[in-house]
């Protein structure tokens, strides 16, 4: 029983974790002039995934492995389902990022036409309604449900040939393409940073060259961290798990909801990332302080 209760505990921290940095990543975001455009659209859209996320596990799995409610067990495919959703879009959004980046570094002079707002609003609700589309189907209509497992007190798929056939296609081949896509396209994007950056050090001179520098080793940071992490989470729901012994309970059950416990990190990788949104951060917090110093009289 106690290795139940420490894995409600650490879905509650993660998971509230999660939607603190997530919410703050949202709020810098849309303060922040940088965000602005198209690329601060699909970020936003990653950090509300996340909050989605991080809010499924908070709302209804933390309370199913406090009280194992036979009632919530029983829907519990419906909100597998949905978190399957969600998990589609956040991959898909980090491919767009991905994406936007690169044209912005290879066609510049069709940049701002591809991505323009009204294009990436578009493009952005195309996600939400082909990842539903998705996995209502895969899922729930084929009757592979994503379900709440008592042993393991996380979810998981339905435990027959024909779900591991159709997961191992529709969810690991799928998104770990996805995954090693987006990576691919940022490395390249990065490398192409770099060489404009050396170009521009007797255009622009040494203190400018090191401002883009640290720029583009934020970037490459910022892009494989996501990249590794997410891989990471795949990869150790269908390997790692399986081969940790039954005994040791709650780190199979870390290991097999890391998947979804990596969107609790990504806000704060992009936080950590990025410069101006740090700043717009910083600001925040401290207004807020001087608020509360205030009201509290001290």
């Amino acid at each position: 029983m106690y290795q139940q209760f420490s894995a409600a505990v650490i879905t509650f921290l993660i998971s509230s974790f999660g939607i603190l940095v997530n919410i703050v990543l949202v709020m810098s975001i849309r303060k922040t002039v940088s965000m602005n455009g198209s690329f601060g659209i699909i970020t936003k859209n990653q950090a509300i995934c996340n909050i989605m996320m991080c809010s499924i596990f908070l709302v209804f799995v933390f309370p199913t492995q406090v009280s194992s409610s036979v009632l919530l067990i029983s829907i519990s495919n419906h909100f597998g389902t949905l978190s399957m959703i969600v998990y589609e879009i956040s991959n898909l959004s980090h491919l767009t990022i991905a994406m936007n980046r690169f044209c912005a570094m290879y066609i510049q002079h069709r940049y701002e036409r591809i991505f323009s707002k009204t294009n990436t609003m578009v493009l952005r609700n195309y996600l939400w309604v082909f990842s539903i589309a998705f996995c209502t189907c895969w899922y729930e209509i084929s009757k592979c449900f994503f379900f709440y497992d008592t042993q393991t007190w996380t979810f998981e798929f339905e435990n027959s040939e024909f779900c591991a056939t159709l997961t191992w296609f529709s969810d690991f081949i799928f998104n770990t393409g996805l995954i090693i896509l987006t990576l691919f396209m940022n490395l390249v994007t990065a490398y192409k940073g770099r060489k404009l950056s050396r170009a521009l050090i007797n255009a622009a001179g040494m203190e400018v060259s090191n401002v883009l520098r640290k720029r583009e080793w934020n970037f490459v940071r910022q892009a494989c961290c996501q990249g590794l992490s997410i891989f990471l989470g795949q990869i150790a729901y269908y390997f790692f798990a399986p081969m940790i012994d039954e005994d040791w309970l709650v780190a199979q059950f870390f290991i097999a909801t890391l998947w979804a416990f990596m969107h609790a990190s990504e806000g704060g990788i992009i936080m950590v990332s990025n410069q101006e949104l740090r700043t717009i951060f910083k600001k925040e917090s401290q207004e807020i302080f001087a608020v509360v110093r205030r009201s509290s009289g001290i």
